[in-house]
């Protein structure tokens, strides 16, 4: 659904893996931002691939690298329940609920600054100023009450 909505005409403006990769965005991000300095870094990621890559935030926070991690919050692998059901899985795909997760408490432990999303206008104007940080920032984006 992203890449239907991000206007990606620049070459180098939308990075990601072909087929996916768990683990794989919140490094990627870092190692854009730090090869390219001055260029504004969003990574939009799911709260389940997050976790697979949370430590790559004590790099960001070390390196001071200025990446805006946009974690969208669903409380879980929700890909991997797509899959499973489109697959024919009988009834809900076991072991893909993650419960409540609070990132922006994750965040605190490696370093990184965060805030929780308070509504899609404070959302759109935490993105607008991604290229005015010095360092990483995570949004806790709640998808679910």
């Amino acid at each position: 659904m992203l890449r239907r909505l991000v206007r990606i005409d620049s070459p180098g403006s939308y990075t990601h893996t072909v087929g996916g990769g768990l683990g794989w965005g919140i490094g990627a991000a870092v190692g854009r931002a730090l090869a390219e300095p001055g260029r504004p870094v969003v990574a939009v990621l799911g709260d389940g691939c997050a976790l697979f890559g949370l430590q790559g935030l004590w790099s960001a926070a070390r390196q001071s690298a200025p990446v805006l991690f946009v974690v969208m919050n669903n409380g879980a692998y929700r890909t991997l329940q797509d899959t499973y059901e489109a697959m024919g899985g009988p009834g809900p795909c076991p072991g893909t609920e993650l419960g409540p997760l609070d990132f922006t408490r994750a965040a605190a432990f490696f370093g990184v600054d965060a805030v929780r999303a308070e509504s899609a206008r404070h959302l759109r104007e935490l993105v607008a100023g991604a290229g005015k940080s010095k360092g990483p920032l995570l949004v806790d984006v709640p998808l679910r009450q």
